[in-house]
């Protein structure tokens, strides 16, 4: 394919990232920037141990930056900030990621950085924490979307995330809606209804059963995705309520699955955004 030319932070509701969690950890980072490449993403994400990782193996930086520079592949998403709101504010850990993030944002001129649960204190703090973070990313020029994720935070609804990204009411904060975590919650894909589309800043899609395959949440939802199209969600009415949102929101993949990872890192690729294109072909 020819060389992307949009830059990360022009990305829009056209466009394919795919997320870090679509392959093992035991994959490059050059490697995915390649099968991205070949199979028709326009970005990709990166995951803050991968980063670290990197860091203490300087060959295996220089092999990233070199892909990154042939294929004109930028990175978009970095993951994932906890620890924000200790109550309102950041604790020491989220501190020393945060320095890792900014590294990333600055080198790269990323788009966006993910954080999720736990809050500690009040409603009221944890929007206090979500708005200073949002401050300080946004002195790197970085969107931050807040992550609902049932069962291993207590920010485990949309509504519950929302009302924390409003309280807070930043320009750069809002939402990153995960497919996989909606039918894991309340299932209701009104709720995607009830947030203003300029607040869904990311969104990250997958498919699969609606009951859990492993009990344990973290296990399930690491090793259990499939592509969209080959589960269970109702991924068309969430591609519709997205869709009439009137989200700007690039079309992340991130399809998480043991199978998958052991496949060829290219055919991995492709299977994931081919099931998407499909879905979003279907008449809404």
């Amino acid at each position: 394919m020819e060389n992307p030319t949009k830059k990360a932070r022009d990305l829009g509701p056209n466009d394919f990232i795919w997320d870090y969690f679509s392959r093992s950890p035991d994959d490059s980072m050059a490697d995915r920037v390649y099968a991205a490449s070949k199979t028709g993403y326009d970005a990709i994400g990166i995951y803050l141990g991968a980063w670290a990782s990197m860091q203490k193996n300087p060959n295996e930086l220089e092999k990233f930056d070199q892909a990154l520079n042939e294929t004109g592949i930028p990175v978009a998403n970095i993951e994932t900030l906890r620890g924000w709101a200790s109550p309102n504010r950041p604790d020491s850990n989220c501190l020393n990621m945060e320095a890792a993030v900014w590294s990333i944002a600055d080198k790269y001129q990323s788009r966006y950085v993910q954080v999720i649960g736990d809050y500690s204190g009040t409603i009221e703090e944890a929007a206090e924490g979500f708005g200073s973070l949002c401050d300080r990313a946004g002195e790197h020029g970085l969107l931050v979307g807040l992550e609902a994720v049932p069962e291993m935070t207590n920010i485990d609804t949309l509504g519950l995330a929302y009302e924390i990204v409003d309280r807070a009411n930043r320009i750069n904060g809002g939402l990153c809606f995960d497919s996989w975590h909606l039918p894991r919650s309340t299932n209701n894909v009104d709720d995607l209804l009830e947030i203003p589309g300029e607040r869904i800043l990311s969104t990250q899609w997958n498919d699969g059963s609606l009951k859990k395959v492993f009990d344990d949440y973290y296990t399930d939802t690491l090793s259990t995705r499939v592509p969209p199209g080959e589960g269970e969600f109702s991924l068309i009415e969430m591609i519709s309520a997205i869709r009439s949102s009137g989200s700007l929101a690039p079309i992340g993949l991130e399809v998480p699955s043991e199978e998958l990872w052991q496949s060829p890192i290219t055919d991995a690729a492709a299977a994931s955004i081919n099931g998407m294109k499909s879905l979003l072909r279907t008449p809404q």
